[in-house]
């Protein structure tokens, strides 16, 4: 995926991946916090399903690249609908998919021809927004300041970290053994009709070294 960015179908820029362009977390104490309450409130506090319109800058290196996203996503039946245009409006993709697999309705062909274009956007959509609560085998492990639940996958271990006012979810990290293979960080989380939503995500890809960076713009549902 990183070989789209070098194509030049968008305008290219060397900004680099050097500062976090949100507000970071306040962090308060979480001694007298119960590990289980956590995990519950924040469950009942994510919308299950919802439509967002978001800004994504996808970086890789001193490249960067632009892109406003229409995204449709039902959490507990686990699908999604999500569209990308660049900043004139023209539209570069479209996709649909479920927790395993993934159909192109639309692609400009400079995405289809290189690599499984699809299939890797479909990926970064699910390790954003779904399995964002830990399930009941998850140990659990307390700092300071953070909540930390982990848990086994058929592949590696998920860790949950909890911590802020909200008492909200401010990080995914997998890992195989002990290498860490990505992060989602999520930040400034907004409330509306009772549920949250993040205004500000970062997904790292340790392992093919990429980056987007998402800023909510609305919430349609």
């Amino acid at each position: 995926m990183p070989q789209l960015i070098i194509v030049g179908l968008l305008v290219l820029s060397s900004t680099g991946c050097s500062s976090i362009p949100f507000q970071r977390v306040s962090y308060i104490p979480v001694d007298a916090i119960e590990p289980a309450a956590v995990r519950r409130e924040f469950a009942q506090s994510l919308p299950p399903q919802f439509q967002l319109v978001n800004t994504i800058v996808f970086q890789y290196g001193r490249y960067a690249i632009s892109v406003i996203g229409y995204s449709a996503v039902d959490t507990r039946q686990k699908v999604f609908t999500v569209a990308g245009l660049n900043p004139l409006g023209v539209k570069l993709f479209e996709l649909s998919g479920d927790a395993n697999d993934v159909e192109c309705r639309f692609a400009i062909e400079e995405f289809t021809r290189r690599g499984n274009f699809a299939r890797a956007v479909a990926d970064d959509i699910r390790r954003i927004y779904f399995d964002r609560v830990p399930g009941p085998e998850a140990k659990v492990y307390k700092e300071k300041y953070k909540i930390i639940f982990r848990q086994a996958t058929a592949a590696g271990v998920m860790e949950y970290v909890f911590a802020g006012i909200d008492n909200a979810l401010i990080e995914k990290r997998y890992y195989k053994g002990s290498c860490r293979v990505w992060t989602v960080s999520y930040y400034e989380y907004r409330r509306e009709k009772e549920k949250l939503y993040p205004a500000g995500i970062i997904l790292t890809h340790h392992e093919h070294q990429y980056q987007l960076v998402v800023r909510l713009k609305e919430i349609r549902s």
